[in-house]
């Protein structure tokens, strides 16, 4: 083999070399590019995903303050309640104790009314009968 025909050998192994590095680029590029696309997907859906799980998040925290604000309201209700009743109790002992009075005002009354009627009825001693 001369000279030549070595550099043209050379040659044509350096072409094959350089075509399956040529191939080989060609091949990760592809391969970058459908996995770029691949992550943009994943993150186009992790992003829709995010925003469901922040609306719903949201969506809950409306609801928890709305609860919150019920438990406030009946809290309250229940104060006034347990306030109106403590009053009522209050009033009601009140009024018993009123009743019971007059109860005993009218017995003496009615006690006194007795007396009266008797001490009426009775003829007066000593006023001058004949």
């Amino acid at each position: 083999m001369n000279s030549a025909e070595e550099m043209l050998a050379l040659k044509e192994h350096i072409e094959k070399e350089r075509k399956t590095y040529e191939d080989e680029i060609h091949t990760l590029n592809n391969k970058l590019e459908m996995m770029t696309i691949a992550m943009q997907e994943k993150e186009t859906t992790l992003h829709q995903k995010l925003v469901e799980v922040e609306a719903r998040t949201a969506q809950t925290n409306e609801k928890f303050r709305e609860y919150k604000d019920d438990v406030k309201k009946i809290t309250k209700e229940r104060q006034n309640y347990l306030k109106n009743e403590r009053a009522y109790r209050d009033t009601e002992q009140r009024l018993t104790k009123e009743r019971r009075k007059t109860a005993d005002l009218q017995r003496r009354l009615d006690e006194l009314k007795e007396k009266l009627a008797e001490h009426t009825q009775t003829p007066s001693c000593g006023n001058g009968e004949s």
